[in-house]
């Protein structure tokens, strides 16, 4: 498969990777993030946003984070982030050694275990991010409305962005059947030693990844609203 130049590729990781494996480049959205958060927004959370963005605020924003608050949800992400990452290279499609047993060469197979991997990751993010609201709510009453603000952006986007993400699915499955075309033509495998799959296994691997930064990012976001993070999160909390 011919690669894309890398100068023609912007975008996050996941955008570049994929068009990798499409084989084209990925340019960003055309649309201002405005007028595709738009599109994007339901009536419900559009009312519910407004709602959020027109209680007011107090006259006191409240002390800065504590001490222990900055470290303590840096190490929150950290943890999840690392967890998902370490649950994605356990998980069979992956885990299996050069002289394990490989998965069935068959697409539904990964299509079934990139979905639930997907799923996986929806709900790791989910949960931090929900986390992070409530450490942020008990902050101030300035973190505790952008808590809220997060919560229904949340929900107005969740459905957009599973849309998005699932294309994924697709070009997955075009890669596959061309690595394995291409295997069966040039003759460069047996029916018992395809290395071809294993190329396949990583690049699902490294798109899951790029997945997990996505997801994280709104994570990424309300921790920067703590404050400076320190290094080392989890050496600044047990001090």
């Amino acid at each position: 498969m011919p690669s894309v130049p890398s100068s023609t590729l912007r975008g996050p990781r996941l955008v570049r990777q994929l068009a990798g494996l499409a084989g084209t480049a990925a340019d960003a959205p055309a649309q201002p993030l405005s007028q595709l958060l738009s599109h994007w927004l339901e009536w419900k959370h559009a009312v519910a946003l407004a709602r959020v963005l027109d209680a007011p605020q107090g006259q006191d924003a409240g002390p800065a984070p504590g001490h222990r608050a900055v470290p303590a949800a840096a190490a929150a992400l950290a943890d999840a982030r690392v967890s998902l990452a370490q649950a994605l290279a356990r998980d069979r499609a992956f885990a299996a050694g050069p002289d394990g047993p490989r998965p069935p060469l068959e697409w539904t197979w990964f299509q079934q275990r990139h979905m639930a991997l997907q799923h996986l990751i929806e709900s790791g993010a989910a949960n931090l991010r929900q986390d992070l609201r409530q450490r942020l709510a008990g902050q101030s009453p300035a973190l505790a409305r952008l808590a809220a603000i997060d919560a229904v952006m949340e929900q107005a986007l969740a459905r957009p962005t599973r849309t998005l993400l699932a294309r994924a699915t697709p070009v997955l499955e075009h890669h596959f059947h061309r690595l394995q075309r291409a295997a069966l033509d040039a003759r460069a495998d047996g029916p018992d030693a395809p290395s071809w799959l294993d190329g396949f296994r990583h690049d699902m691997r490294e798109l899951l990844l790029a997945e997990l930064d996505l997801r994280l990012q709104p994570a990424e976001g309300l921790l920067a609203a703590f404050g400076p993070v320190p290094l080392d999160p989890h050496a600044t909390q047990s001090s």
